[in-house]
């Protein structure tokens, strides 16, 4: 009798763990067109990025893991286009998907101000059609902690 009480509360804790995962994971989705672009995703390949060429080709990569729009719903994943603007020390970088042969549907801008010689301000805003509200990710710097070990 006691091997069985074990065992059954050992299913209702596995049991209730399982349903908090998925409900920890349905919290993160908003239902929204921006669940399937990860900015977070598009600034990491941005950083690694040669040209704005480069980046649109590492952007539309399957591998890469970032895009998983489909805006058109033609069941494809959906080509997204890199439009570099330049306006004196800024940049805003627009990723944008053609929907039809008429339109397109801006999906995120990477802005980018330059404040001095060697730094500049970046960050990716993402649509509110896509996203719901204002949503923006900006990079942050990896810093070792200084002392005999190293730290992330």
């Amino acid at each position: 009798m006691r091997t069985l009480s074990l065992f059954g509360a050992a299913f209702l804790l596995l049991l209730c763990t399982n349903l908090q995962a998925q409900g920890e994971a349905a919290a993160d989705s908003t239902g929204l067109p921006g669940d399937h672009f990860s900015l977070e995703g598009a600034i990491e390949l941005f950083k690694k990025a040669t040209s704005p060429e480069d980046f649109e080709k590492l952007l539309n990569n399957e591998d890469s893991k970032v895009n998983n729009l489909d805006l058109n719903e033609d069941g494809k994943i959906d080509y997204i286009r890199v439009i570099d603007n330049l306006n004196g020390d800024a940049h805003a970088i627009v990723l944008q998907v053609p929907v039809s042969e008429t339109e397109s549907q801006d999906v995120a801008v990477i802005e980018i101000e330059k404040q001095g010689d060697e730094t500049a301000i970046l960050q990716i805003v993402g649509n509110e059609d896509l996203y719901g509200e204002q949503v923006l990710a900006e990079p942050f710097e990896e810093e070792k902690v200084k002392g005999n070990k190293e730290k992330g």
